[in-house]
């Protein structure tokens, strides 16, 4: 194989896994779910080392957002034409404001 057929193959890997497991994923590990519990629950076939390893990356995404104090949520918006859209608004936690 090629590097662009694995380029292409390591593209549809990622969009594969983040269609069909990663929001399950992150949603019961929030749930308090672990990464043997969350391989059973899953209905997309993922092997439990891709489970931990996203897992690992989840804890450290949140550890670095708790830190920072900021994090970021989706608003919906309709304009006056009907036209539905998201904006990304930056929230920020514990500055008392």
């Amino acid at each position: 194989m090629d590097k662009k057929d694995k380029t292409f193959q390591n593209a549809l890997s990622n969009f594969t896994f983040d269609m069909a497991s990663r929001g399950a994923i992150r949603h019961l590990a929030d749930l308090g779910y672990s990464a043997a519990g969350i391989h059973n629950r899953l209905d997309f076939p993922t092997p439990v080392s891709q489970i931990e390893e996203e897992l690992r990356a989840y804890q450290a995404e949140k550890e670095a957002a708790d830190a920072s104090g900021v994090t970021y949520e989706y608003v919906r918006e309709t304009d006056a034409y009907g036209r539905t859209s998201l904006r990304r608004v930056k929230v920020t936690h514990g500055t008392g404001q």
